[in-house]
């Protein structure tokens, strides 16, 4: 906590013959952060790359294979680790090749039955309330959707015309049946009027009028589709099913041989990053000092002891002096906190031998939070929003937005409680504020977020001196803007403030003389900083670009430093001013829902709530980000390039995102 994963550097030269047992101890633990050593050794590049890091075409196919099964099957991409390789690849592709041949089959009798479940309620639609309305069938001109047709065919004529009815929709129903031909109705989309005039010559069908009594489009000649609709419900839902089994039964199977694509693919791939020569391979990586000797062991057994190990801390390496190359970041906060790592991800990774600041944003944010948002019922609502997201979420950035969600419901209770409001209700016997309220306390309000602020100030500025010292840039504890000289300024503007605004007049004529003089001296060091820099470097230019130039850049910095102090201090009060906004809000509700009375009240009270809840908790949490980024993390982050990514978090990363 408060620092990064202290990282260490390993070079790993060994024997040609035991390439495919260090591969193996290098995937298997998945903690080293693989890089090419000719990034950090110079006398590394005079060695030539171990292969190009290309998926193979054949992994690659057999990958696009399995991931278009599960996507087919509609099965999620969670990863189940394995046996590292099957013990066939041939046996696996067999079985993939059968189960996409189930899957084809199954899908293509879906398409079909979807089609034709389409046109028959497209029928179904066109036809409307003609059963109902028992239209004649002599009006048959006048169905704008519909073509119908009416007459007699011979009876061993009725397959063949039956079987070239089949490919369109249609309504097929037998009237009565004398002589050796049976009359019968037909109802087609007029669309396949034409399709249907040459079935119905094909099965010598002749046109006749019906009797009077048989002249309607009753209920009974559209029975028959509303029986087919049914069926082919029926045989679209048994083709659902099926491919729901098929999805439950080979889920386990396409899961572990992803992940086993995936293991043979890294294996492949990391060999870019290998150097060689004729008989032996060099690797290098980072990884968390706490994992090299677990690391080195393994290795060691692997290869029998035939290799050459070397360890590095990271201040130990010239191109890291140097600065070409990053030491990977890995922020070790308590699993408390690391809710709050999204936030700090937000803005950056902390460079290496840097403070990490997500426990103080976590407290500050908080804090920040729960004074603007202070309300019981208001927090609940957010915590129980946050356990939902818990519980529900599959994704580790979903659950740690849902704890995110409770921690600030829970600050939010707690002014609640310190403010005596629940749901906007003030005034309650039952629940009297247990520090102030907002309306009534506006000046004691504004006053603490003040205070707060400048507390925050002197942290950022302490957290920036602490960097320095880390990093042996010991001019800058003194000189930066962020150093000592600066908060001195500001510590000494800060009492002279306070003093000259006190009611009191013991109090302003109270000032040691020590603060002004500090305050001039802070400004006069800060003014002559780049001359004092340069002497204390032995440079023989104390001004590069001149000694106006270097006048009128100090005189523009002062400004810059002491308006900067100011604005940052004074935006701190928004948190009294969104927190007053917040009670102000919920007055106006009730002030709106007396004045309608009733039932209605209670609407307005509620919804008003749900306004609050969605437009203040996100005002509020953008102006929290807001003092946190720009006030507090803009003077001391330096910001790390490249973070902590070995190998274990390759094999969990979703594939595609891999190669």
């Amino acid at each position: 906590m408060f620092t990064p994963e202290k990282m260490e550097q390993i070079d790993v030269v060994f024997s040609k013959k035991d390439l495919e047992s260090v591969v193996d101890v290098v995937v298997k633990r998945g903690t080293l952060q693989l890089v090419d050593a000719a990034e950090i050794q110079s006398w590394a590049q005079h060695l030539s790359q171990a292969g190009t890091g290309e998926e193979p075409g054949e992994m690659r196919t057999r990958r696009e294979q399995v991931e278009g099964l599960m996507k087919s099957l509609r099965i999620p991409f969670e990863i189940t680790p394995g046996r590292k390789e099957p013990e066939s690849w041939q046996d696996t592709d067999n079985r993939l090749r059968d189960i996409g041949q189930t899957l084809d089959s199954e899908q293509s009798a879906l398409d079909e039955v979807t089609r034709e479940m389409t046109r028959l309620v497209e029928l179904r639609d066109k036809v409307g309330d003609l059963p109902r309305m028992g239209l004649p069938v002599g009006n048959r001109d006048s169905y704008s959707y519909l073509a119908l047709e009416t007459g007699s065919v011979a009876d061993e004529n009725l397959p063949i015309l039956q079987d070239r009815l089949a490919p369109m929709i249609h309504v097929f129903y037998p009237v009565s049946r004398f002589g050796g031909r049976t009359t019968v109705i037909v109802i087609v989309l007029r669309r396949d009027r034409d399709r249907l005039q040459s079935a119905l010559r094909e099965a010598g069908f002749e046109h006749i009028d019906l009797a009077d009594e048989q002249q309607k489009l009753t209920p009974e000649v559209f029975r028959g589709l509303d029986k087919r609709i049914d069926a082919v419900q029926e045989k679209k839902l048994a083709i659902r099913n099926r491919l729901l089994a098929l999805a439950r039964r080979e889920n386990e199977f396409l899961q572990t041989t992803l992940y086993q694509i995936r293991y043979t693919v890294i294996k492949q791939q990391i060999m870019k990053y290998f150097r060689k020569t004729e008989r032996t391979y060099l690797i290098s990586g980072w990884l968390p000092a706490r994992e090299t000797d677990a690391m080195i062991n393994e290795i060691r057994h692997a290869t029998q002891n035939r290799c050459i190990i070397e360890r590095h801390f990271p201040e130990d390496l010239e191109s890291v002096r140097e600065g070409r190359v990053d030491v990977p970041v890995q922020m070790k906060n308590p699993s408390l906190l690391k809710p709050f790592e999204l936030l700090t991800g937000a803005y950056g990774i902390p460079a290496y031998r840097t403070l990490d600041p997500t426990p103080l944003l976590g407290i500050s944010f908080m804090l920040m939070f729960g004074m603007m948002f202070g309300d019981v019922g208001h927090g609940l609502v957010l915590v129980l929003l946050g356990l939902i997201f818990i519980l529900k979420s599959k994704s580790q950035t979903f659950k740690y937005a849902g704890l995110l969600l409770c921690y600030v419901g829970g600050s939010s209770m707690l002014f609640g409680f310190l403010f005596g409001s629940i749901f906007g209700f003030e005034n309650l016997k039952w629940l009297p504020p247990l520090w102030l309220r907002p309306m009534e306390s506006i000046s004691e309000l504004f006053r603490v977020t003040i205070y707060f602020g400048i507390l925050m100030i002197f942290m950022s500025m302490a957290i920036n001196m602490i960097n320095a010292f880390r990093q042996k840039r010991f001019l800058n504890i003194i000189f930066d803007k962020a150093g000592l000289l600066g908060a001195v300024l500001y510590w000494s503007g800060i009492v002279m403030a306070s003093r000259i605004v006190s009611s009191s007049p013991a109090t302003r004529a109270s000032l040691p003389v020590i603060i002004p003089l500090l305050l001039i001296l802070a400004l006069i060091l800060l003014f002559l900083r780049e001359p004092i820099v340069h002497l204390l470097q032995g440079k023989r230019k104390l001004y590069p670009e001149g000694l106006l130039t270097g006048f009128i850049s100090g005189i523009i910095e002062i400004l810059e430093i002491v308006l900067g102090f100011l604005a940052n201090t004074v935006s701190f009060i928004r948190i009294a001013a969104f927190g007053l906004v917040h009670a102000g809000l919920a007055m106006a509700i009730f002030s709106l829902s007396d004045s309608i009375g009733g039932v209605g009240s209670v609407f307005v009270i509620i919804f008003g709530n749900v306004f609050i809840i969605m437009l203040e908790g996100l005002v509020v949490s953008i102006q929290s980000v807001r003092l946190e980024f720009y006030e507090f993390f803009s003077r001391f982050f330096q910001e790390g390039r490249v973070g902590y990514s070995p190998l274990k978090s390759e094999l969990e990363r979703p594939l595609q995102s891999v190669v």
